[in-house]
């Protein structure tokens, strides 16, 4: 039973690291998700979070995506945001 407990412990505090990093990572790009979506307002972005579902309605509505057409650019983005934080710790070093 202990067991059990702990495991889900465990897990809830993996997934509230997660949406921590989640919230931090948009908070980090979401000028440049502005610019990438200049259709979209910061207010708009801001309310997303940055969650892939709601990024993707919002691309759907806003610029007549697909929902592969919008998972395509969110992952883009997402790739090269991290490509960009690679590239200025790799400066750093």
């Amino acid at each position: 039973m202990r067991t059990v407990t702990k495991l889900k412990s465990q897990a809830a505090t993996s997934a509230a690291g997660a949406l921590l990093a989640q919230e931090q990572f948009w908070q980090r790009h979401l000028d440049e998700a502005q610019q990438c979506w200049n259709q979209l307002s910061r207010e708009q972005l801001l309310q997303s979070e940055g969650k892939p579902h709601r990024l993707c309605r919002l691309l759907q509505e806003h610029y007549y995506l697909s929902r592969e057409q919008a998972d395509h650019q969110i992952n883009r983005f997402k790739q090269s945001c991290q490509l960009s934080v690679e590239d200025a710790t790799s400066d750093w070093s």
